[in-house]
Protein backbone atom coordinates (compact mmCIF):
# COMPACT_ATOMS: atom_id res chain seq x y z
CA UNK A 1 0.00 0.00 0.00
CA UNK A 2 1.36 3.41 -0.92
CA UNK A 3 1.35 6.33 1.48
CA UNK A 4 -0.86 9.35 0.85
CA UNK A 5 1.69 12.07 0.24
CA UNK A 6 -0.20 15.17 -0.88
CA UNK A 7 -3.18 17.27 0.12
CA UNK A 8 -4.81 16.48 -3.22
CA UNK A 9 -4.46 12.74 -2.60
CA UNK A 10 -5.81 13.13 0.93
CA UNK A 11 -8.78 15.06 -0.47
CA UNK A 12 -9.48 12.18 -2.86
CA UNK A 13 -9.32 9.67 0.02
CA UNK A 14 -11.65 11.85 2.09
CA UNK A 15 -14.15 12.09 -0.78
CA UNK A 16 -14.01 8.34 -1.36
CA UNK A 17 -14.66 7.76 2.34
CA UNK A 18 -17.63 10.13 2.30
CA UNK A 19 -19.04 8.48 -0.82
CA UNK A 20 -18.69 5.00 0.66
CA UNK A 21 -20.46 6.19 3.81
CA UNK A 22 -23.32 7.64 1.78
CA UNK A 23 -23.70 4.33 -0.06
CA UNK A 24 -24.03 2.50 3.24
CA UNK A 25 -26.74 4.92 4.35
CA UNK A 26 -28.62 4.40 1.10
CA UNK A 27 -28.47 0.64 1.55
CA UNK A 28 -29.05 0.33 5.29
CA UNK A 29 -31.31 3.14 6.55
CA UNK A 30 -34.63 1.81 5.26
CA UNK A 31 -34.78 -1.18 7.66
CA UNK A 32 -33.94 1.15 10.54
CA UNK A 33 -36.79 3.48 9.59
CA UNK A 34 -39.12 0.50 9.62
CA UNK A 35 -38.13 -0.38 13.20
CA UNK A 36 -38.72 3.14 14.52
CA UNK A 37 -42.11 3.65 16.14
CA UNK A 38 -42.20 7.45 16.15
CA UNK A 39 -43.48 8.85 12.82
CA UNK A 40 -41.20 11.89 13.12
CA UNK A 41 -38.17 9.65 13.54
CA UNK A 42 -39.24 7.53 10.58
CA UNK A 43 -39.52 10.72 8.54
CA UNK A 44 -36.04 11.93 9.56
CA UNK A 45 -34.50 8.58 8.68
CA UNK A 46 -36.25 8.53 5.30
CA UNK A 47 -35.14 12.13 4.63
CA UNK A 48 -31.57 11.22 5.56
CA UNK A 49 -31.68 8.31 3.11
CA UNK A 50 -32.95 10.66 0.37
CA UNK A 51 -30.20 13.13 1.31
CA UNK A 52 -27.62 10.35 1.10
CA UNK A 53 -28.71 9.65 -2.48
CA UNK A 54 -28.48 13.33 -3.38
CA UNK A 55 -25.12 13.69 -1.58
CA UNK A 56 -23.70 10.64 -3.34
CA UNK A 57 -24.72 12.12 -6.69
CA UNK A 58 -23.07 15.43 -5.80
CA UNK A 59 -19.88 13.65 -4.78
CA UNK A 60 -19.92 11.63 -7.99
CA UNK A 61 -20.31 14.90 -9.89
CA UNK A 62 -17.16 16.45 -8.45
CA UNK A 63 -14.71 13.53 -8.60
CA UNK A 64 -14.16 10.01 -9.88
CA UNK A 65 -14.52 8.07 -6.64
CA UNK A 66 -14.49 4.55 -8.02
CA UNK A 67 -12.52 1.96 -6.10
CA UNK A 68 -13.23 3.41 -2.69
CA UNK A 69 -12.37 1.15 0.22
CA UNK A 70 -15.08 0.20 2.70
CA UNK A 71 -16.13 2.93 5.10
CA UNK A 72 -15.38 1.28 8.43
CA UNK A 73 -16.77 3.96 10.73
CA UNK A 74 -20.16 4.14 9.02
CA UNK A 75 -20.36 0.38 8.78
CA UNK A 76 -19.65 0.03 12.50
CA UNK A 77 -22.21 2.67 13.49
CA UNK A 78 -24.88 1.05 11.32
CA UNK A 79 -23.98 -2.39 12.70
CA UNK A 80 -24.59 -1.00 16.20
CA UNK A 81 -27.90 0.54 15.12
CA UNK A 82 -29.02 -2.77 13.63
CA UNK A 83 -28.03 -4.56 16.84
CA UNK A 84 -30.07 -2.00 18.79
CA UNK A 85 -33.06 -2.72 16.54
CA UNK A 86 -32.85 -6.40 17.50
CA UNK A 87 -32.08 -6.00 21.19
CA UNK A 88 -34.15 -3.08 22.50
CA UNK A 89 -37.84 -2.91 23.27
CA UNK A 90 -39.84 -1.26 20.53
CA UNK A 91 -41.11 2.23 21.26
CA UNK A 92 -39.34 5.07 23.04
CA UNK A 93 -36.46 2.84 24.20
CA UNK A 94 -35.57 1.69 20.69
CA UNK A 95 -36.27 5.09 19.13
CA UNK A 96 -33.87 6.72 21.60
CA UNK A 97 -31.17 4.16 20.83
CA UNK A 98 -31.67 4.69 17.08
CA UNK A 99 -31.43 8.45 17.49
CA UNK A 100 -28.15 8.00 19.35
CA UNK A 101 -26.73 5.78 16.64
CA UNK A 102 -27.86 8.10 13.85
CA UNK A 103 -26.41 11.13 15.61
CA UNK A 104 -23.07 9.30 15.85
CA UNK A 105 -23.24 8.74 12.09
CA UNK A 106 -24.09 12.40 11.47
CA UNK A 107 -21.26 13.59 13.72
CA UNK A 108 -18.78 11.43 11.82
CA UNK A 109 -20.14 12.62 8.48
CA UNK A 110 -20.03 16.28 9.48
CA UNK A 111 -16.42 16.03 10.66
CA UNK A 112 -15.46 14.18 7.48
CA UNK A 113 -17.16 16.75 5.25
CA UNK A 114 -15.46 19.58 7.14
CA UNK A 115 -12.10 17.88 6.59
CA UNK A 116 -12.82 17.52 2.88
CA UNK A 117 -13.92 21.16 2.73
CA UNK A 118 -10.69 22.31 4.38
CA UNK A 119 -8.66 20.34 1.85
CA UNK A 120 -10.82 21.44 -1.10
CA UNK A 121 -10.39 25.09 -0.11
CA UNK A 122 -6.77 24.99 -1.23
CA UNK A 123 -6.78 22.06 -3.64
CA UNK A 124 -10.05 22.29 -5.54
CA UNK A 125 -12.25 25.26 -4.60
CA UNK A 126 -14.78 24.31 -7.29
CA UNK A 127 -15.80 21.39 -5.05
CA UNK A 128 -16.82 23.67 -2.19
CA UNK A 129 -20.41 24.40 -3.27
CA UNK A 130 -21.30 20.69 -3.46
CA UNK A 131 -19.54 19.90 -0.21
CA UNK A 132 -21.14 22.90 1.51
CA UNK A 133 -24.60 21.82 0.36
CA UNK A 134 -24.05 18.31 1.77
CA UNK A 135 -22.68 19.81 4.98
CA UNK A 136 -25.71 22.05 5.48
CA UNK A 137 -28.16 19.22 4.86
CA UNK A 138 -26.32 16.87 7.25
CA UNK A 139 -26.27 19.55 9.94
CA UNK A 140 -30.02 20.06 9.48
CA UNK A 141 -30.67 16.33 9.90
CA UNK A 142 -28.47 16.25 13.00
CA UNK A 143 -30.36 19.20 14.49
CA UNK A 144 -33.66 17.44 13.84
CA UNK A 145 -32.37 14.29 15.51
CA UNK A 146 -31.24 16.33 18.52
CA UNK A 147 -34.73 17.83 18.86
CA UNK A 148 -36.27 14.36 18.62
CA UNK A 149 -33.93 13.08 21.31
CA UNK A 150 -35.16 15.82 23.61
CA UNK A 151 -38.78 14.77 23.07
CA UNK A 152 -38.58 11.00 22.61
CA UNK A 153 -35.62 10.47 24.91
CA UNK A 154 -37.45 12.24 27.69
CA UNK A 155 -40.14 9.56 27.47
CA UNK A 156 -37.76 6.71 28.30
CA UNK A 157 -38.60 5.42 31.78
CA UNK A 158 -35.74 5.50 34.28
CA UNK A 159 -35.26 2.11 35.91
Amino acid sequence: MSLTASRAALLHVALQDLRAGKQLLIERLLPLAETASDPSLQDVIERDRANARRHAARLDGIADLAGAPANLWMSGILDDAERDARSHQSGAILDTALIGALRKAKAAEIVSIETAMALAGSESPAMLPALSANHAEDRAIEARLARLLATIGGQVPVA
